[in-house]
């Protein structure tokens, strides 16, 4: 008798996660939906933004600063947004992270000043930072124990499947006969606004929650006297998430252009070749709870990140779309895939009560080095071309992979894989 491993591994898999959702609160998946129609607007409006701002006229440099100051509102607003979610509470906070991305998204349609348009990155910053820094803490808070892998990495695949389906809708509307690129930009990113104002609305009716545990002042003199303990892991957990940052923010903003630029894809088509990313990446996602069961967090973190580079070189080196297409797809699954693991990782290794401050300073670390990244990326491309922004980039992975498995392996007996 001949058995169908592979369909039983992927029974297995739903089984697996259709536990997981049962086992927890009906308020966990109304965030998951909130959340997956929110990114499925986000994408929809950012997979053209940077080709709507060069069609304004805008310089690769002048969209660099506007990236770089969203990265350097969300630093700025870090130690705050984590003091504020601590507060009000996980309600208050996603509503409050939603209305200002919809709001900034709206008015960037409504402006071409460039000065504006670097003050609105730095709002949608803000945006991230309180929506960003309060979903760990609310994923720990809502979810038994024994299904945080899956939980985690179900989170970060609805939002990639999110990113996946902003990009496909972004690729139908090159059918919609908009002559005017420009215009048919305008079309894609307004709808966008439309669909994250609906997840929004959505948010202030279903997300009630009264569960804190997670939620604490650290700067009590009782936790003071912990968090000074705490110091030098809470070093090691930030370093690895500022390599990534710095290196993802020398070519994760660009791909499009990248696209665009050297094989004259269109926006539709950039948002196909995003669809099949993402999904990709998903599908990875998805997997990777077995990958970390059987090899620990640890190495399937740095065995899956260290996968990714030489297909960042292909990337580099390619001088036609038969090799640069799935030479992204597989470094965006590779690189991407064990994200969930390692947000988990982190949150089991921190106390309780330092969860909103530590996701806090991992955000900004990270936000930090892709605001410095993505200012010198700008002008970086602009004078040595693409090849050089891959290059930096998968110097610094490698040494995020190298720094994360000397420094953390010692750590991971302290949490059950």
């Amino acid at each position: 008798m001949v058995y169908n491993t592979h369909g039983m591994k992927v029974n297995q898999i739903f089984r697996q996660y259709k536990s997981a959702l049962d086992a927890n609160p009906p308020v966990l998946k109304y965030f998951l939906v909130v959340a997956f129609l929110s990114e499925v607007g986000f994408t929809f409006y950012f997979t053209v933004f940077n080709l709507y701002l060069a069609g304004l006229g805008v310089s690769m440099g002048v969209i660099g600063t506007i990236l770089s100051a969203r990265s350097f509102g969300s630093v700025l607003m870090t130690v705050p947004a984590a003091l504020v979610i601590n507060r009000i509470g996980y309600r208050r906070t996603f509503v409050t992270a939603m209305l200002l991305a919809v709001v900034a998204q709206a008015v960037v349609l409504l402006t071409r000043s460039s000065v504006v348009l670097v003050g609105i990155g730095a709002i949608l910053g803000l945006s991230d930072a309180l929506f960003m820094i309060g979903t760990a803490p609310f994923l720990m808070d809502h979810t038994d124990a024994r299904y945080r892998k899956e939980v985690f990495s179900f989170n970060g695949a609805l939002f990639t499947l999110a990113f996946a389906a902003g990009s496909f809708l972004t690729y139908l509307s090159g059918y919609l006969r908009v002559g005017d690129p420009l215009r048919l930009y305008r079309t894609i990113m307004w709808s966008g606004v439309a669909c994250a104002g609906v997840a929004l609305i959505l948010a202030a009716l279903l997300i009630k929650t009264k569960s804190r545990a997670s939620l604490s002042n650290p700067f009590t003199p009782e936790n003071l006297k912990h968090l000074k303990g705490f110091y030098p892991l809470l070093a090691v957990l930030i370093t690895p998430r500022v390599l990534v940052g710095l290196g993802a923010s020398l070519i994760i903003p660009f791909m499009n252009l990248y696209f665009h630029d050297l094989f004259k894809l269109t926006g539709p088509q950039v948002g196909l070749v995003y669809t099949f990313g993402q999904l990709a990446t998903a599908m990875g996602m998805l997997v990777a709870p077995l990958l970390a069961a059987r090899l620990g967090y640890v190495k399937t973190i740095v065995f899956t990140e260290l996968a990714s580079l030489p297909f960042m070189y292909a990337l580099a080196a390619a001088g036609s779309l038969t090799v640069a297409l799935p030479a992204f797809l597989i470094r965006q699954a590779l690189m991407n895939m064990s994200s969930p693991v390692s947000q988990q990782f982190n949150m089991e290794l921190t106390p309780l009560q330092f969860r909103t401050i530590t996701n806090g300073l991992m955000s900004m670390g990270d936000n930090l080095a892709r605001a410095a990244g993505s200012l010198i990326a700008g002008f970086l491309i602009e004078s040595r071309g693409y090849a050089a922004s891959f290059y930096a980039a998968m110097l610094l992975y490698f040494i995020s992979s190298v720094f994360y498995y000397v420094f953390l392996s010692p750590h991971e007996s302290k949490v059950t894989a």
